[in-house]
């Protein structure tokens, strides 16, 4: 049938189909043939490359988003150190105790920023952050820390001493400086 030549019809010829039309239909199988079964093998690879994909998906976001720690974010140390001095000038402490705790707090809040800069945490002093939304942590370096260093509890008695140590603890000498309020020369008179 490949081997006859196929009649085209010319104009005044019907475009009927004829004997070679009828031939082909005649010789085709009454039955469909079978369908092939899928062997386990290609089943096997599509899965393997359906959970490669998502293993990939779950490493690409563990590796580039799954840190609870924003990658930069701003901390208040004046709040934060402020507040301790307050406290430890309010306390009833020995001198040499709140000088020894005040390194102490200054020690834990410089490792607590040095561990979270090694972790590829840029910390901005809060006073430095002029504008954006940068995440705020100051309540949580706060926590951190005073989870390590206990805050001072205030006492009844007087905080001359107390002060005086506080200012050779930060670098002071234990003088105040500038004159009292209301002496002459100052405008609470």
């Amino acid at each position: 049938m490949a081997g006859r030549p196929r009649i085209v019809p010319s104009s005044g010829e019907s475009a009927a189909p004829g004997p070679l039309f009828e031939a082909e239909v005649a010789a085709a199988p009454a039955t469909a043939m079978p369908r092939a079964r899928i062997g386990a093998a290609p089943i096997a690879l599509v899965a393997a490359l359906v959970a490669a994909g998502l293993w990939g998906a779950w490493v690409t976001k563990s590796v580039l988003g799954g840190h609870d720690m924003p990658a930069i974010a701003k901390v208040q140390l004046s709040g934060i150190v402020g507040e301790y001095v307050q406290a430890q000038a309010r306390s009833a402490t020995p001198p040499d105790q709140v000088s020894a705790e005040t390194r102490a707090f200054m020690g834990e809040i410089q490792r607590n920023l040095e561990k979270r800069g090694a972790a590829g945490q840029l910390v901005l002093v809060g006073e430095a952050v002029v504008a954006g939304n940068v995440p705020d942590i100051t309540a949580d370096v706060r926590r951190e820390v005073y989870a390590r260093v206990k805050m001072p509890q205030a006492a009844t008695a007087s905080g001359a001493d107390v002060m005086g140590a506080m200012r050779a603890a930060m670098g002071g000498q234990g003088a105040p400086q500038g004159a009292p309020l209301g002496a002459a020369g100052n405008a609470a008179n």
